[in-house]
């Protein structure tokens, strides 16, 4: 694994489009760099315009997630985030949309996604996209109550060629855990994995987990194992993972606290971006390398 700058960088949404990959922070304007022919880029901002519903009193905007769809005029990148709704005073879900990877993203008017149990204060955050097999595209979240009870993972389905727009009214269950979040979803050696922060994310204890189904929309999740954590990494808190396929190889990105002593207690607030390669055991399970 290795560190990309030295920068805060919570949350990096970590997409491969075109020949290059890209980083996608939390924080407004989520800044985002990309790979170069020596190395990354410096940070540019990707989202210049607060959402209209989100409170702009609390302009905190995390946890993008950005993929390539199209369209009737050609290719569409697509970025989920999360941000507090000015009207239902809870977290919820925003689409945003650009014909560029690294910027000019403009966000919805409203959310696209938020708990269905909204007026009683449950949130949905950490926005995460999946294309199945068959094409149908899917948008993974957490939902809780202000990130103290009732922790899942949930899934709905988007349309099928922009993945923009929820299409019916299912909400799918995948996980229930306590202190749960941050979801990642892939395919691989024909089971779906869910990859997903667990613990207190303010602290060394946050690590990444790892559950695996048969199939997607409908498929029973069983916990497999436990990804990374402050002893296997000497990273304070690994987690906000976002794990990606490119041709045969599977690769990660997520963030740690700064622990220059590596005692297991974070020197600051500041949640540095590392990226990885995992590779697979001899039983198809994932690990980091």
């Amino acid at each position: 694994m290795r560190r990309v700058g030295t920068e805060d960088f919570a949350d990096p949404g970590f997409a491969h489009l075109g020949s290059k990959y890209y980083l996608f922070r939390t924080g407004a304007g989520y800044g985002t760099r990309w790979t170069t022919s020596g190395g990354w880029s410096a940070i540019h901002k990707s989202m210049a315009a607060i959402p209209a519903w989100v409170d702009h009193s609390k302009p905190l905007l995390w946890a993008p997630e950005v993929f390539q769809s199209s369209d009737s005029r050609g290719a569409l990148y697509v970025m989920y985030f999360t941000g507090e709704s000015a009207s239902r005073h809870v977290h919820c879900i925003g689409v945003a949309t650009s014909r560029q990877p690294a910027g000019n993203y403009t966000p919805g008017s409203k959310p696209v996604v938020c708990s269905p149990w909204v007026s009683r204060g449950y949130e949905a955050i950490d926005p995460a996209a999946y294309r199945a097999k068959d094409g149908k595209r899917y948008l993974i979240y957490k939902s809780d109550y202000r990130n103290a009870s009732g922790f899942q993972i949930r899934a709905v389905q988007m349309d099928t060629q922009t993945g923009t727009r929820v299409v019916g009214k299912s909400i799918a269950k995948i996980v229930s855990s306590a202190k749960i979040e941050g979801p990642s979803v892939i395919a691989h050696g024909g089971k779906v994995w869910l990859f997903a922060s667990r613990g207190d994310y303010i602290n060394c204890s946050y690590n990444t987990d790892v559950w695996s189904a048969s199939t997607f929309w409908g498929g029973r999740f069983t916990r497999v194992k436990t990804l990374m954590t402050t002893k296997s990494t000497r990273l304070c808190g690994p987690g906000g993972g976002t794990v990606i396929n490119v041709g045969k190889t599977t690769r990660i990105a997520f963030h740690a606290y700064v622990d220059a002593n590596h005692n297991g207690v974070k020197d600051s607030n500041k949640r540095q971006a590392y990226t990885g390669v995992l590779k697979w055991d001899t039983k198809g399970r994932p690990y980091l390398t």
